[in-house]
């Protein structure tokens, strides 16, 4: 399973309680989080491009791997 982020733009004809029936028609999809027009689910790489076509003006983006992020922030030394 893939975990993939669903956002509505301003073309998106459905509304993001529709794009959930969408997700949910998905025999092994599951909806992990929703937040205003953004879907945050589970689901099945083989069935990505069929979701992509039934859900027109919205974004699938594949959750990969969190970036590092270096410190750039000064740290003054401390006193010995």
């Amino acid at each position: 399973m893939l975990k993939v982020l669903l956002r509505q733009t301003k073309t998106a004809s459905l509304s993001a309680e529709d794009a959930e029936t969408v997700v949910r028609s998905f025999a092994a999809a599951k909806v992990l989080g929703k937040e205003g027009k953004n879907l945050l689910i589970d689901f099945d790489p083989c069935e990505l491009e069929a979701l992509r076509q039934r859900l027109p003006g919205w974004l699938a983006v594949e959750q990969g791997p969190p970036t590092p992020v270096p410190d750039t922030c000064l740290h003054p030394d401390k006193p010995a």
